[in-house]
């Protein structure tokens, strides 16, 4: 019997430990090329790609804890989820968040059909119907453009996109990620012009709750060699058109 409990004392000191599991909060409002989603869990799309590899650098196991855009906030708070990404500093609430180094670089954009031509300048824009997302808000254009910027919303940017390439407009908001997906992928993506008219360039990071079980600086340490390996970059190739 001390024999029996020996051995299995023994092959247990053997097994190699489990992963520690790192809980990323998405929220179900984006699209794709950032997320993909069947029956309420993350499938594919930006957000897992780089969670699968920021998880494989930590040495840990990625969870995706899906969540309405309102929620993914509250799950940060409490404790619930360890990273929240692809954001800024004032597109949340709390302002107590630690943020990570830059994981995407983006540009927004106003982009049109293949057989319009492109903005020279935004004040091109007056008295033209332009489209936008609902509930989002172009700081830029409300302040150069005022009250001769005519939004046309739509609930979601697929929405938006349909209504470019139908004729309801001529011009629509939009950013480079998400763009050069369609071109890529939109069964008439020929249609799309690659001449795009760029307003300004952001990057958007991962934020961390204060008392998190995530240490800030490993974490940076794990984005900054995902960079310099040429991970990140070969991630975000995955979702444009070929050059």
């Amino acid at each position: 019997m001390k024999s029996l409990l020996i051995f299995i004392a023994l092959s247990a000191s053997l097994m190699p430990a489990r992963a520690e599991r790192i809980t990323f909060a998405v929220s179900m409002g984006s699209a794709m090329p950032m997320t993909e989603f069947q029956h309420e869990t993350l499938t594919a799309g930006l957000l897992k790609d780089m969670g699968d590899a920021l998880a494989r650098e930590l040495r840990m196991e990625p969870d995706y804890m899906v969540l309405p855009r309102k929620r993914v906030e509250a799950a940060l708070m409490s404790g619930q989820a360890d990273l929240l990404c692809d954001l800024r500093p004032e597109w949340l609430d709390s302002k107590q968040w630690i943020w990570t180094e830059a994981v995407f670089s983006n540009n927004m954009t106003i982009v049109s059909r293949a057989d319009t031509a492109p903005l020279a300048r935004l004040s091109q824009l007056t008295g033209q119907r332009v489209g936008t997302v609902l509930g989002y808000r172009y700081p830029e254009m409300e302040k150069r453009l005022g009250a001769a910027f005519e939004r046309d919303d739509a609930i979601t940017d697929e929405q938006n996109t349909s209504k470019l390439l139908s004729g309801r407009f001529s011009y629509m908001m939009s950013n480079s990620l998400y763009y050069d997906y369609q071109r890529k992928v939109h069964p008439k993506g020929a249609l799309l012009n690659r001449a795009v008219f760029t307003i300004r360039q952001f990057d958007t990071y991962c934020a961390l709750p204060p008392n998190g079980k995530l240490d800030a600086d490993k974490v940076n340490r794990a984005i900054i060699a995902l960079r310099k390996r040429g991970d990140m970059q070969a991630i975000l190739d995955r979702y444009r058109p070929s050059r």
